[in-house]
């Protein structure tokens, strides 16, 4: 990679920097002033942005220690007895402890039981609302967005828990809270002047707001503001306030409830920034002569900053990282920074070499452990399945025997292309060695994997066309799914290679799906 553009060396810099003192004062005062402006700028957006991380922080704090009540709740020997009576009173103490509006025990009907809104006994709606379908399919507790509640007939959110007895939902718990709970955690004061902070739920509704709370909450921020936030877990974009005023939006997305909290900064803010700062304009002229000494020295420092700033890619390229070094002030400092970002490509091309087969590109032993690693602990920690297929060509030994080499390697490129097609996004292929591939499928079951190989089995053993010959052959397939006994990568591929020599005695062109005590 070769840098373009002339670019200036030590001594050229010397006399341009030398030059530069007999430039306008007022010139350089404005230049100091508008660079002084922007870092300003950046810097405040950076940290606006990490109080935006605050107040998710806060918010998930708020949520995490309303659900660890509802769990403590959840577990008293009054619910397990039936004595709903004597719940009531814990569910009204709960309700006092977390400052709550509401605490709400359900049947999986939607027939509500316990209502700490009524007095115990009072007639109780049947609410059943999609927040509640979503609740009884799931395994772990959920945070509404902003809904009506069926008794107190105003907007609110809860944090719900399934209670499950012997795996079956047999009630369902929640605590509500009214949106002026979250205004709690919005800064009031110290705030620059004209910020807006505000929650969002996973929907875009507002929840809280520190500014028209009575008019905006419930309301739907515009659309073109939720295209921005979308897929994003933090950032920030220039929009303006609903009065039309020019405003930065700094946003942060809460991992647990995908709630968003928000600043609003207007722009006249930075703008009036930059106005103070060129008031001193006028005094830089009295200052420059004195300075005229001085700014020669700190071209050297200018000298050094252009090489130093090569030390930290030069300590990434160690490390194995993809480094990219923009313009330097000096043109020796940038050709030594494009030659280690020349090295940093090489070095990842090796890397990547070392992690692939060379013949088909697919993933090679390594990397496919890893993959297969990594899985089994994200299905572990999320309670998800997983498959592995061990896959053997039948008959490609003759291929090599009477073919050669040559079509041997052309006819293994040809299934890596079929299996690569067949998977598509939902699995990693890999080339063991010699015949042998493998697939790891995620979020996959028994019957996913059933069916994947019966395609696989059917797709390598159509003719494959190189050249004037037409070769059959044909696969057997060993699954393995992953169980609580699964323990290694090793032992899950050990399963499904054993079931795939089980299919070759079976007669080979079919699949067997490993004993899952064999992944232990």
């Amino acid at each position: 990679m070769k840098a373009f553009g002339w670019k200036p060396t030590i001594r050229t810099s010397l006399i341009i920097l030398v030059l530069a003192c007999i430039v306008p004062a007022a010139l350089a005062g404005t230049g100091l002033a508008y660079y002084s402006f922007k870092a300003e700028r950046q810097q405040l957006l950076d940290n606006t942005l990490a109080r935006a991380r605050a107040l998710t922080a806060a918010l998930d704090h708020e949520m995490i220690e309303a659900e660890g009540a509802i769990r403590a709740l959840g577990t008293s020997p009054s619910l397990t007895s039936g004595d709903f009576q004597g719940f009531y009173q814990q569910a009204i103490e709960v309700q006092a402890q977390q400052e709550a509006d509401n605490v709400v025990l359900s049947e999986p009907s939607g027939q509500q039981i316990i209502n700490t809104l009524l007095p115990y006994g009072a007639k109780l709606p049947f609410s059943r609302s999609p927040h509640f379908e979503k609740l009884l399919e799931a395994d772990h507790p959920m945070v509404t967005d902003l809904f009506v509640g069926a008794v107190s007939k105003q907007p609110h959110f809860s944090i719900q828990i399934p209670i499950r007895r012997d795996d079956h939902v047999m009630y369902t718990l929640t605590i509500g809270m009214f949106p002026k709970r979250i205004d709690q955690i919005l800064p009031q004061e110290n705030a620059p002047s004209g910020q807006v902070a505000g929650v969002l739920d996973s929907s875009g509704v507002i929840v809280a707001r520190t500014k028209g709370k009575v008019d905006l909450v419930g309301q739907k921020i515009p659309a073109e503001i939720q295209a921005q936030m979308a897929n994003r877990s933090e950032g920030y974009f220039p929009t303006k306030t609903a009065d039309g005023t020019p405003a930065i939006l700094l946003f942060s997305r809460s991992q647990t409830s995908h709630w968003v909290t928000y600043l609003t900064i207007p722009e006249a803010f930075f703008t009036q920034k930059l106005w103070d700062s060129l008031k001193w304009v006028v005094s830089i002229p009295l200052l420059l002569a004195a300075l005229v000494l001085t700014f020669v020295w700190r071209v050297g420092g200018a000298i050094a900053k252009s090489i130093t700033d090569l030390t930290a890619p030069a300590l990434a390229l160690g490390y194995g990282q993809e480094i990219n070094v923009g313009p330097l002030y000096l043109r020796e400092a940038d050709e030594v920074g494009q030659a280690l970002v020349e090295a940093s490509y090489l070095l990842k091309a090796a890397q990547y070499e070392a992690r692939h087969d060379k013949l088909t590109g697919l993933a090679n032993r390594a990397l496919f452990n890893e993959a297969v690693q990594g899985q089994m602990l994200l299905c572990k920690q999320m309670k998800a399945t997983m498959a592995v297929l061990y896959i053997d060509l039948d008959g490609f030994k003759a291929v090599n025997d009477t073919h050669g080499h040559s079509a041997g390697d052309e006819l293994l490129c040809s299934v890596a292309s079929r299996l690569s097609a067949s998977v598509g996004s939902s699995g990693v292929v890999a080339r063991l060695g010699g015949d042998e591939f493998a697939i790891l499928l995620a979020n996959s079951g028994n019957d996913d994997a059933r069916v994947l190989a019966e395609t696989l089995i059917e797709n390598v053993s159509a003719p494959h066309a190189m050249g004037h010959l037409s070769i059959s052959i044909s696969a057997s397939i060993g699954i393995a799914l992953l169980t609580e006994a699964s323990q290694t990568p090793h032992s899950l591929l050990r399963a499904a290679d054993e079931a795939m020599y089980r299919a070759k005695r079976a007669g080979r062109q079919r699949y067997v799906v490993a004993d899952p005590s064999l992944a232990a």
